[in-house]
């Protein structure tokens, strides 16, 4: 418990400085593009600081199927400094807020590897199982518009992979009764008709 304490306090911290550094030292990237970045990062962190503990966490496969999005996802971003159109700029805003809506709705509950912890239900995850990946594939698509090649190729990789984490996290979820009833109330994962 205490090591896993010291994991979140140092995941946190970590989360806050690329806030600030995103924010001041990234001035290649237009101004809403880091400061939608840093409002993330700084809610990422402060959000490390105050979750419980998994109820259960996932084993080393799900935590491998869960790393390539993840990996790719900040790749991606990488590659969108240099131009940014203002559309893009909004799409990553739009998908910045939506991450960041579901992510306070999760409060407590966040997690960034598959693990099992309280069920939320409320906000947006009334109608989608998974709105913080919908807002993370919303951010790919700003950063792709921003910088095509290699964006969109790295977009589409991360959708791809996103589901293999999102397949890894069901799997652990569906051991809880509450997860089963709630998977059959809200059927669709990302995008309502579609997956």
């Amino acid at each position: 418990m205490r090591w896993e304490r010291a994991y979140d306090v140092a995941l946190g911290a970590s989360a806050i400085s690329w806030a600030g550094l995103g924010l001041f030292r990234a001035v290649d990237r237009p101004f809403g593009v880091r400061l939608a970045l840093a409002a993330l990062n700084l809610l990422v962190g402060f959000l490390f600081f105050a979750r419980k503990s998994p109820l259960a966490s996932g084993r080393a496969g799900a935590i491998l199927a869960a790393m390539p999005s993840m990996v790719l996802g900040a790749i991606a971003v990488r590659f969108a400094d240099a131009h940014w159109p203002a559309a893009a700029q909004v799409v990553l805003g739009l998908g910045a807020a939506l991450a960041c809506v579901s992510l306070a709705t999760l409060g407590r509950s966040f997690a960034f590897l598959p693990s099992r912890r309280a069920l939320v239900v409320r906000g947006p995850y009334r109608w989608i199982r998974h709105p913080a990946y919908v807002s993370e594939l919303l951010m790919l698509v700003g950063c792709a518009w921003a910088a095509p090649l290699p964006g969109a190729p790295l977009a589409v990789l991360v959708a791809v992979t996103l589901t293999w984490r999102i397949r890894a996290e069901e799997q652990l979820l569906a051991a809880d009764p509450a997860w089963q009833a709630y998977a059959s109330r809200v059927r669709w994962r990302l995008l309502p008709f579609l997956y």
